[in-house]
């Protein structure tokens, strides 16, 4: 799963911007005599294969190159992409997709004369099964195994191919699962649902990863590591717009990797860049107003705030026989609850995420995400009934109970030390150890850390890619991603049962129960659900995105400003 970069705080940078100064509009650097998208990915660029696209770098940037079955729009809702449509069976288990006419894929050496070739259904066949190849060491061949006919068998290497994916003809895909599982189309618009062309990709290789061929709107120019990217435009690309006009209207997209975010945020003010996210928390007081509305350096801008798919949290380690199981935590319930009740999430999105986020008070599953329960009531902020708590877990104004260590990653101080400052309040002593990201993801996976902070992103927008979160059966490290190792047959069969059921609004029904059990037990303290926060300059017109944090480039045109 791959983790968010977290908001950071840096006074210091404040002060920098404030003797730099605030050049509203800018220079016109990003735009002058060129239709180029550029915006900078601080955390750098390891892939531009589909099959290995696992943090938001990659997928942003294979987003533009590729294109799969689906795609999902502003609603988060399956639309169809290559797939012109699709029919599923009375079963829930066969699904028959009518492949697009006519798409190609973008140019290159591997086909005859180099022109890119026509699209066809073996492809998709093939796309898929190389996500299950171990030799490709793709990060989502979990979107197939346990789903699809035959997937498992082919992983393990114990059959030719899989007998769930069928091309029947050029023109027909068709996908058949062990069992029903209503979040299938959702997966299938992941990277990992791409179609890449066979003899390139078999070409390739390994190098495959470098210089990518798809079918999307925009075709790979150059990538200089540590540098940038470069995309340009697909002259043979399928679609159009509304109006009939050939799509992409821009000519390029360039990613920068500066990995100082204060150096990009004023390369973006100068207009060296059209979009600055996600737009850390010390530019946002520069940005944003205490009324929420963009200040007037910046009332010509766009600000993208809109709900995304991530939950931010704490989380406790409930399991036995492990190091992370010595302390308190792991067995008083009470006393997660009481931690629940001590904090105040209100106050910590008010006054430290400067309202870019919507407070924890619900359940594991976001705003944002179709079939969200606003009902769902969670923990809100109530000291008195944490103390009360307090005292039945056995530990009255926190007497006998020993100092807990909160184990975060670099990025997490500021939240952290505000929830210090209120379970003190209530009598409760907490240390904060920092530690860096990958050893903090690896000590908490193996069950080394009893309390620590973290989140969980969406990899589709389904509830069960958040109840999947406290399943028996995903204990991590070995099994999937429940690091509390939080237990309950009840969920468990609740989770099973939203599994085979094919209503939406029963299953939502049945998401809501389980939610409700889980927030009784207390494995997770939540904090807040993320907020996508992105700023444009004034010249960016036609960029639309949904709670899974999308970037679609292909409608995006620069133009001057236009009346606000």
């Amino acid at each position: 799963m791959r983790s968010p970069a977290a908001l950071a705080l840096s006074l210091c940078a404040l002060v920098l911007l404030a003797v730099v100064g605030c050049k509203g509009k800018g220079d016109g650097a990003a735009t002058a005599g060129s239709s180029v998208f550029r915006y900078n990915e601080s955390e750098g660029l390891n892939t531009l294969d589909p099959a290995q696209a696992g943090r938001r770098a990659s997928i942003w940037a294979t987003q533009q190159i590729f294109e799969g079955l689906i795609e999902l729009d502003a609603a988060l809702t399956p639309q169809p992409l290559l797939a012109s449509r699709w029919d599923v069976s009375d079963s829930g288990r066969t699904y028959t997709f009518h492949l697009r006419p006519g798409v190609r894929f973008h140019d290159d050496p591997a086909f005859p004369g180099g022109k890119g070739r026509v699209l066809v259904a073996r492809d998709v066949k093939a796309s898929f099964e190389r996500v299950l190849t171990p030799s490709v060491k793709s990060t989502g061949s979990w979107v197939f195994t346990g789903k699809i006919v035959g997937a498992d068998a082919f992983y393990s290497g114990s059959a030719g191919d899989v007998a769930g994916f069928e091309a029947p003809d050029d023109s027909t895909f068709r996908l058949r699962l062990v069992r029903p599982f209503p979040p299938i189309l959702s997966l299938l618009s992941m990277p990992y649902g791409f179609v890449v062309p066979t003899e390139v990709a078999q070409k390739a290789g390994p190098d495959f990863a470098r210089h990518p061929v798809g079918t999307g709107p925009f075709r790979f120019a150059s990538w200089r590591d540590g540098v940038s990217l470069k995309l340009e435009r697909n002259p043979d690309y399928w679609a159009k717009a509304a109006d009939g006009s050939r799509l992409p209207t821009l000519d390029g997209v360039e990613v920068t990797f500066q990995g100082d975010e204060r150096a990009a945020f004023l390369e973006f003010q100068r207009g060296t860049y059209h979009m600055i996210d996600p737009l850390s928390e010390e530019f946002v007081e520069q940005v944003i107003g205490p009324d929420g509305k963009l200040t007037a350096a910046y009332a010509d801008y766009t600000l993208v705030n809109q709900p995304y798919l991530n939950t931010e949290y704490y989380g406790f380690f409930l399991g036995q026989g492990a190091p992370a199981s010595t302390t308190p935590l792991s067995t008083n319930r009470k006393l997660r609850q009481a931690l629940n009740y001590a904090v105040d999430r209100k106050r910590i999105v008010t006054y430290v995420l400067h309202g870019l986020g919507t407070p924890g008070v619900y359940g594991p599953v976001p705003p944002g995400l179709p079939g969200f329960d606003s009902t769902l009531v969670g923990y809100s902020y109530d000291p008195a009934k944490a103390k009360a708590l307090l005292a039945e877990a056995g530990y009255p104004g926190g007497r006998g109970l020993p100092e807990l260590t909160l184990q975060i990653d670099q990025k997490r101080g500021s939240i952290a030390e505000a929830v210090q400052a209120m379970l003190r309040e209530v009598g409760v002593r907490v240390t904060i150890q920092k530690v860096q990201f990958g050893q903090h993801l690896s000590m908490v996976k193996d069950g080394k850390v009893p309390f620590w902070g973290t989140s969980w992103i969406a990899d589709y927008p389904d509830a069960e890619n958040y109840l999947a979160c406290f399943t028996t059966s995903n204990f991590s490290p070995d099994r999937g991603p429940n690091t509390t190792h939080f237990s309950s047959r009840q969920v468990d069969q609740l989770y099973e049962q939203a599994l085979v059921t094919t209503d939406p609004a029963e299953r939502r029904a049945v998401y809501a129960e389980a939610q409700r059990l889980i927030l009784d037990e207390a494995p997770w303290l939540i904090l807040y659900y993320d907020r996508i926060a992105r700023l444009l300059r004034p010249e960016v017109h036609g960029l639309v995105t949904n709670a899974q944090d999308q970037l679609v480039l292909k409608t995006v045109s620069l133009g001057p400003p236009l009346a606000r």
